[in-house]
């Protein structure tokens, strides 16, 4: 069971490279200007006439609507329609491969619909899977939130792609905080097991302060971060009737050998 996000799906399906999935993403973050993605949403304007007005020289402090004016692609009156009650939106990165030329329009409206129909039959998988649990409310309560902290502060947006039993399942990554959770009937430890990249973003938003590096002081900012999930889930529940304590985060010595073969990377991990 897992589901996946739209840009990796199209991926693994063959219909764009890694290096369109790239450029698609940076595109969504380049692109600021509303009108463009509206426009495009709405069939004014063509991916290609959208990829036209990007490129088009623009003139010392010449917006983007006066390009588009100026070109004769959108009447100021279809501009302020599409502003007038619309809240302006992020670029979609179905949106972001139109506009760079990897999909059609065709392409991407099959494979959404395709895409959605995945996603809800993995949805239902999934909660199915957490119903099986022995221990459901708990894990859902601290997997939820877990999520919330990751896309509020550390504005990382994060989905559940599979949730299984047994300790063959677990995946090592180089950091790992555990925190040892215990009340009256249960009792068992919070493992969060993240690549240097997240482990960054969350010491920085932590810390207020942009961590390069992932060594103590980023740890330390982790703990702090799991200690403040696990802490509010502790507190949802307790008005469940369940009462959950936290016991001071402790760090496992994990020690992972990176492996290489001449097609594939793998690792072998200890924990002690």
């Amino acid at each position: 069971m897992s589901t996946r996000f739209f840009g990796q799906y199209l991926l693994e399906k063959g219909r764009i490279t890694s290096q369109q999935l790239l450029d698609a993403l940076e595109c969504q973050n380049d692109i600021t200007a509303p009108i463009g993605a509206m426009a495009l949403e709405k069939g004014l304007l063509t991916a290609a006439q959208l990829r036209q007005a990007f490129e088009h020289p623009r003139k010392r402090n010449q917006s983007f609507r006066d390009v588009l004016c100026e070109m004769g692609l959108l009447k100021p009156a279809q501009i302020d329609a599409l502003l007038q009650g619309d809240m302006p939106h992020r670029l979609m990165l179905g949106e972001a491969l139109v506009l760079k030329g990897y999909v059609t329009l065709e392409t991407l409206d099959k494979e959404l619909k395709e895409y959605q129909k995945e996603s809800e039959r993995v949805s239902a998988e999934i909660a199915q899977a957490f119903s099986n649990l022995a221990h459901k409310n708990i894990v859902k309560t601290f997997t939820d939130l877990i999520l919330t902290m990751f896309t509020q502060f550390g504005k990382q947006n994060i989905i559940i792609e599979r949730c299984e039993t047994g300790k063959e399942k677990v995946r090592l990554f180089r950091w790992v905080i555990s925190q040892k959770i215990a009340g009256e009937n249960v009792q068992f430890n919070c493992v969060l097991s993240v690549p240097p990249k997240l482990l960054l973003q969350m010491a920085s938003t932590m810390l207020d302060e942009t961590i390069s590096a992932p060594d103590e002081i980023a740890l330390d900012a982790t703990k702090e971060f799991l200690n403040i999930a696990n802490g509010t889930a502790c507190a949802k529940l307790s008005e469940d009737g369940v009462s959950l304590k936290l016991q001071p985060p402790e760090a496992k010595d994990v020690v992972c050998v990176h492996l290489a073969a001449p097609d594939a990377k793998l690792e072998v991990a200890f924990e002690f």
